[in-house]
């Protein structure tokens, strides 16, 4: 950042996450921190209503590039049925109609501040802003496993497959709508390893770099009596 934009208050936090990373937990936390909404799982629903679909099928396309379905299904279909169902091919929308569409509702809720969004390319719909803060959270890979194993109740050799193509499929995406790799360091301010910090120390970070920057009142004026 800048040094006009360090002296600007922050208003829009953007978390991109490995998967199992902790990113819906992180910004639950910050949220319940300095008080703000989070914008998460709540994407898909107001996909599925722009779009017209049911919460459902929007789901399955949620943070996908176009080639999902067909390596979703070689790997998972077989080892547990239960968790995953596909439309017929005249019922399946289009990858980039749901991309559009969520970008639109992220855009939607940024226009009401403050608030946190979770995925879905927001560190680069926002990446020009001098309001916004992008954090990005990683873990090794054996941390995230054992986490996903122990919330789906599932073996680890099964969750180790999940794991590579969710992280093949967030980094497919934003390279396919955003035209950057989502590992790419400049992209973000601030990195955290929740594989060695809690998320609820990694939160409290967050929540005081937010709280360290001046209110929007204390910023209005910029030096030499300029308003912002």
């Amino acid at each position: 950042m800048s040094r006009d934009e360090q002296g600007r208050p922050i208003r829009l936090i953007t978390v991109s996450r490995e998967f199992g990373a902790g990113g819906s937990e992180l910004a639950r936390e910050v949220g319940r921190l300095l008080d703000w909404p989070v914008l998460d799982h709540d994407i898909v629903h107001r996909v599925a209503d722009r779009l017209r679909l049911d919460d459902g099928t929007v789901e399955r396309f949620d943070e996908h590039p176009p080639s999902l379905l067909a390596r979703i299904a070689s790997v998972l279909i077989v080892l547990t049925p239960e968790m995953y169902s596909f439309a017929a091919p005249i019922d399946v929308p289009s990858h980039d109609a749901i991309a559009a569409a969520t970008r639109h509702v992220i855009e939607d809720a940024a226009a009401s501040l403050p608030v946190i969004v979770v995925g879905h390319g927001a560190q680069c719909i926002f990446a020009g802003r001098p309001d916004a803060l992008h954090v990005r959270l990683v873990a090794p890979p054996d941390v995230r496993v054992r986490r996903i194993a122990q919330r789906m109740n599932t073996d680890p050799a099964t969750v180790s497959a999940i794991v590579q193509r969710a992280d093949h499929d967030r980094q497919a995406y934003v390279q396919r709508y955003f035209h950057s790799d989502v590992r790419g360091e400049l992209l973000y301010d601030l990195r955290i390893n929740t594989g060695r910090i809690a998320i609820g120390d990694a939160a409290a970070i967050v929540s005081r770099l937010v709280e360290s920057r001046p209110t929007g009142d204390d910023a209005d004026t910029l030096p030499g009596g300029h308003s912002s």
